[in-house]
């Protein structure tokens, strides 16, 4: 299933104490910013899957929605998830730098799994991109407007 709109407030706002989290965090917005500066034409995604990635993703029920979905629509998940992301790491910072004592995680136990699947979708977007383009670049494809 996938996570609703209070399922990632729930996720940004539960305590942990799993030190690898805020590493993962920042791989995942890294993984996403460089989709956003590799995808210049987003509408070239849609329509298009990563049936020949699949070993890319971990194998669980999340992904047989991620099956039914274009690169278009993982692009904007993507995207959107990342400033939630920012947001929250925002949010932490400003209770840390208010209360060290207090300090308060902003992630679920299981988010470093969910960004390390969520990495790995943003870099197979931005390489199934960048597959698109060289195809283009050779004309082997025509583009689609």
């Amino acid at each position: 299933g996938s996570l609703g709109k209070e399922g990632l407030e729930l996720a940004w706002n539960y305590p942990t104490q799993n030190p690898s989290q805020p590493i993962a965090m920042e791989r995942y917005v890294s993984a996403v910013r460089k989709m956003e500066q590799t995808v210049m034409f987003p509408s070239l995604l849609l329509g298009v899957s990563l049936e020949d990635q699949a070993e890319t993703f971990e194998t669980n029920s999340s992904n047989e929605d991620s099956s039914e979905r274009d690169l278009y629509e993982d692009y904007t998940l993507l995207k959107s998830i990342k400033g939630r992301a920012e947001g929250a790491s925002r949010k932490r910072r400003a209770k840390e730098k208010a209360d060290l004592e207090d300090l308060f995680h902003y992630h679920v136990s299981g988010l470093h799994r969910v960004l390390t699947q969520l990495t790995r979708r943003a870099n197979a977007v931005t390489s199934k991109y960048n597959e698109i383009m060289g195809q283009i670049n050779q004309n082997e494809i025509s583009l689609r407007w």
